[in-house]
């Protein structure tokens, strides 16, 4: 089930070259992801640990895991290890959020005030909940907010918070990516239209997570720490490599580091808990169960999550069209700085075939993409962050969709034999 490679890049403190594990299983036929797989590692661009799944026609053909989970003892990323998904929770609330829509519980036209009146307070009135899941709601930062955990936790202290904002732009009228209010704010819609008043958290746990054995988690989760993978920030020279590779990450990083911008607000809503994403490595902020940036699970668990919404498990074929491709233009995001597609609280892409993607990207390189057309689903994640997390800016993940899509197209009409070990 494992094999092991030398690595280019050992610590100085080592006086010989260390090994590298490589574990999991691939179908013969995508054996190429394995190498490209490898390579993110030999080649210097995982500098910790990664996985990587993908799903075809139901059938798991991927299931890739390497590196470490802490590379400073050196803790193997092992067959269970989960790590923080970030953003690719926005995908695991959207998919919940569909579920009240297909029980008619919601629909994602409605004002947000049908179910929480004290929420048109300040503008908000005509605000819907298709606006705040697709990032037009006008509120990408919460003016003035510093939250301490006491707040974060209490819901009626949340629910005051919000409902005497003022929005930052006109609700509407332009897009920008609510990166951390996006969990704030569909948390306390969720709990209003829920007829048990559940989180999306404590849905997901016990809706499809407990049912459906997804080792996915919103919210409290202190049995699961320690499998979970500790975050690493990327290093300057694996920063300047990026680059090279993707001029455009320098404008993204424009918009990132401008201290009158909309990244600089939103980031200060937590500057309590620090200056970094590597903030989420602190265990009080993730029991909070932020479903918009804290979840954590599995490359795999991932896939798996999205393969129940594309068999038709979770959803109903007609509430799957209305949300498995985008239905409007592609919109300029105002926080990111460059044109995107969000609808119905996912991201939606292009594959290397052309074909729709919805899913989410997260933060550092994390990603899950489910693409109908194909009948496919891949799922990376890594807890060595790189530089640029959105859209097709992350070379280690760009390199293994590419080498999934060239398969692809090989595969003879007939059924796939089983996977084989990764053993060299």
């Amino acid at each position: 089930m494992s094999s092991t490679l030398y690595s280019p890049d050992p610590p100085a403190k080592m006086k010989q070259k260390r090994l590298i594990p490589i574990h999991g299983t691939t179908d013969n036929i995508f054996s190429e992801v394995r190498d490209s797989f490898r390579r993110n590692f030999t080649e210097g661009w995982e500098k910790a640990g990664a996985a990587f799944c993908v799903i075809h026609k139901g059938k798991v053909i991927v299931d890739l895991w390497g590196g470490y989970a802490d590379r400073e003892c050196y803790k193997e990323w092992k067959e269970d290890t989960i790590s923080t998904i970030f953003s690719c929770t926005k995908s695991v609330t959207a998919i919940c959020f569909a579920i009240l829509v297909d029980r008619g519980e919601l629909d994602y036209s409605d004002k947000v005030t049908k179910y929480w009146p004290e929420f048109g307070q300040n503008g908000k009135q005509d605000i819907t909940v298709e606006m705040v899941l697709s990032h037009t709601a006008g509120l990408p930062y919460f003016p003035g907010v510093k939250f301490t955990e006491e707040e974060l936790i209490d819901n009626n202290k949340m629910s005051y918070i919000i409902e005497n904002l003022k929005t930052v732009y006109a609700p509407g009228s332009r897009t920008a990516y609510h990166a951390l209010t996006f969990g704030w704010l569909t948390d306390q819609i969720f709990r209003r239209v829920d007829s048990a008043h559940r989180t999306v958290g404590q849905f997901f746990k016990e809706e499809i997570a407990t049912k459906h054995y997804i080792d996915i988690h919103i919210g409290e989760c202190s049995n699961e720490e320690n499998r979970l993978a500790r975050l690493f920030k990327c290093s300057p020279a694996l920063v300047s490599r990026e680059v090279a590779y993707d001029r455009s990450i320098l404008k993204l990083a424009r918009y990132f580091y401008n201290p009158r911008g909309y990244f600089a607000a939103a980031r200060r809503n937590l500057s309590l808990y620090g200056t970094d994403f590597t903030m989420f490595n602190n265990s009080d902020l993730r029991a909070v169960g932020q479903p918009a940036v804290n979840g954590i699970g599995s490359a795999r668990a991932m896939a798996q999550l999205h393969q129940l919404v594309l068999d038709g498990t979770l959803l109903s074929k007609e509430t799957f069209e209305k949300i498995k491709h985008p239905r409007n233009m592609t919109a300029f995001d105002h926080m990111i700085g460059e044109p995107q597609n969000k609808e119905h609280g996912f991201t939606y892409f292009k594959s290397p075939l052309q074909t729709w993607q919805f899913g989410h990207p997260g933060v550092g390189g994390q990603m899950i993409r489910a693409d109908p057309d194909n009948d496919l689903i891949v799922a990376y994640l890594t807890n060595g962050m790189k530089t640029a997390g959105c859209e097709d800016h992350v070379f280690t993940f760009n390199r293994l969709q590419r080498k999934v899509y060239e398969c692809l197209k090989r595969i003879p009409k007939f059924e796939l034999p089983p996977p084989e070990d990764v053993d060299e």
